[in-house]
């Protein structure tokens, strides 16, 4: 009981030094980003002609390009649609075209170009998109157990432990899908970063800018995995000091 504690008050740590290495992540992208805003980049094209461009010169001719509405793109905005060979751009970014914007559009072009070469899995990178919230699921299902062994003064707990094993197993779904998620999501990266270098619009210290921010984008998808695998051990940990504190008491 003692060591399972220990070990809890390790990974609430662990998780706290994840959280802040994140948010250090997320400040230098956002910082190359300034960077590139200020530095005022000439993009002379629409986001959908570049993506096109790119597009026709991989041969890749069965690949739609579509700018999504304002509401749109909160949802389905800067992905790859495996089933509809469709890239689709953000009514964000399409309004403000600038080097980070455009190397977004070479990544997706990356995951079509993957596509078409009959990469396995790419379907994980749309799925984690729409389910990567699942795991928020977690702490609601225990609470629907405990209502329930509560009106069920018999049932010892039996709910809260079967809700609490539902939660950790969707849990444990959604961190493999983000697993197989990253590693397809690394590969286009570097495609992206090929793509977006090999158009020769970047002046060197530009190139070297847009390669960190790839970089820091990389970093990001592996932070957030932690994240979760970590939030997963956490849940799992208190789940297991829960089981013991009520089969201890009967």
């Amino acid at each position: 009981m003692e060591i399972l504690t220990l070990v809890l008050l390790i990974v609430v740590g662990i998780l706290f030094v994840v959280f802040c290495v994140a948010g250090s992540i997320r400040w230098y992208a956002n910082s190359i980003t300034t960077w590139f805003i200020l530095k005022k980049l000439d993009i002379n094209k629409p986001l959908e002609e570049y993506a096109n461009l790119l597009l026709a010169e991989r041969g890749l001719v069965d690949v739609q390009v579509k700018k999504c509405g304002f509401f749109a793109s909160f949802f389905v905005g800067n992905t790859y649609s495996v089933s509809k060979k469709t890239i689709k751009i953000s009514w964000f970014a399409s309004r403000h075209s600038s080097a980070t914007t455009l190397a977004q559009v070479c990544r997706l072009v990356g995951l079509a170009q993957m596509h078409a070469n009959g990469e396995k899995g790419l379907k994980s990178v749309e799925a984690y998109r729409w389910l990567n919230w699942l795991p928020i699921l977690l702490l609601p299902l225990i609470i629907i157990g405990l209502i329930i062994d509560l009106v069920a003064l018999d049932a010892i707990g039996v709910y809260t432990l079967i809700f609490s094993a539902v939660g950790v197993a969707i849990t444990l779904f959604t961190f493999i899908l983000g697993l197989v998620a990253m590693r397809k999501n690394f590969k286009a990266y570097d495609i992206g970063q090929e793509l977006i270098i090999g158009m020769g619009i970047l002046k060197e210290d530009e190139e070297r800018k847009i390669k960190k921010l790839f970089s820091a984008w990389k970093k990001l998808a592996v932070v957030e995995v932690f994240i979760n695998a970590f939030e997963l051990i956490y849940f799992l940990l208190k789940l297991i000091l829960s089981s013991i504190k009520i089969f201890g008491r009967k």
